[in-house]
């Protein structure tokens, strides 16, 4: 039937292409907006993996609310920036250096995911890299300039040891997980840098064992959820409850649990990520212009 997404693929570009705040609203969405809470997931995953993952959890949170959760993304991570700058996210979980360049939006923290996890550098099993010296000349799959476990920790390290990232090595920034995983694995790349707690995913157990790791970060607080400074009280507080009420003992709350990577959820505010804000302030990302 013409005029009617009813093919799956369809569907899914649809689904895909709205995640990235590409689908131009409709004229009845606009009448609607006030009861609309737009969730900005950061792409740290690719736009198929966030709906799957945090699909059920906007379903959850409209329920309680009574109001549209809508899921939205950005094609990568300075989009994702300027438009929570714009203020066009109500709820956001963004990556951590990125949060801080969101609070002078009028962002707060009110929630943060446990335990924290770890960066890393991993190599194939059978490669000759055994040292951060060793990555002199090499290829490195990288997440982004933004991202302390994809990136800033390694580069932080080799500044130790007097090698110039930019230099020395070949950096590729990739902006997804699952793109450098499978591109160290297909020998694309010579290394890659991720949170090492991706590997324990089960869409990566069958080849988490066909990696080594090299080097790892210090311990890192996990994204942090944000709201608007605008949002009423109520919203808030119903928010940080259905976050913080997920259990692992329920089957539908562990498998959203284990989509986010976190064991449990738990309540937070700006100050819970002072402590890393020192460690990250110096970094050349944060120094940077938007």
């Amino acid at each position: 039937m013409r005029g009617i997404l009813a093919k799956p693929a369809v569907r899914s570009l649809f689904l895909f292409l709205a995640l990235l705040g590409m689908v131009i609203p409709l004229p009845c969405q606009a009448q609607v907006a006030s009861d609309v809470i737009k969730f900005g997931v950061f792409p740290f995953k690719s736009p198929k993996s966030v709906i799957e993952v945090f699909g059920p959890l906007a379903a959850r949170l409209e329920a309680r609310l009574g109001k549209k959760v809508q899921l939205v993304s950005a094609p990568d991570a300075a989009t994702f920036l300027t438009k929570g700058l714009a203020g066009e996210y109500d709820l956001a979980l963004a990556a951590v250096t990125v949060s801080y360049k969101m609070r002078p939006a009028g962002y707060t923290v009110i929630a943060r995911g446990l335990p924290p996890f770890f960066g890393g550098l991993i190599v194939r099993q059978e490669s000759e890299i055994k040292t951060i010296d060793q990555c002199r000349g090499k290829k490195i799959a990288a997440i982004g300039e933004h991202a302390y476990a994809g990136y800033i920790f390694f580069k932080e390290l080799l500044d130790e040891k007097k090698i110039d990232a930019k230099k020395d090595l070949e950096i590729h920034f990739l902006g997804k997980l699952d793109s450098i995983i499978y591109g160290v694995l297909n020998k694309q790349y010579d290394g890659g840098l991720i949170r090492l707690d991706t590997l324990d995913m089960k869409e990566f157990a069958s080849i988490k064992d066909r990696f080594r790791v090299v080097v790892r970060s210090c311990e890192l607080p996990h994204f942090p959820f944000m709201v608007k400074g605008n949002m009423d009280q109520r919203t808030v507080a119903i928010i940080r409850e259905v976050l913080t009420s997920l259990s692992s003992d329920n089957q539908e709350d562990l498998e959203i649990l284990k989509g986010m990577q976190v064991k449990k959820i738990a309540g937070a505010t700006n100050a819970d990520y002072d402590q890393f804000y020192e460690i990250i302030k110096d970094s050349e990302y944060y120094k940077k212009n938007l």
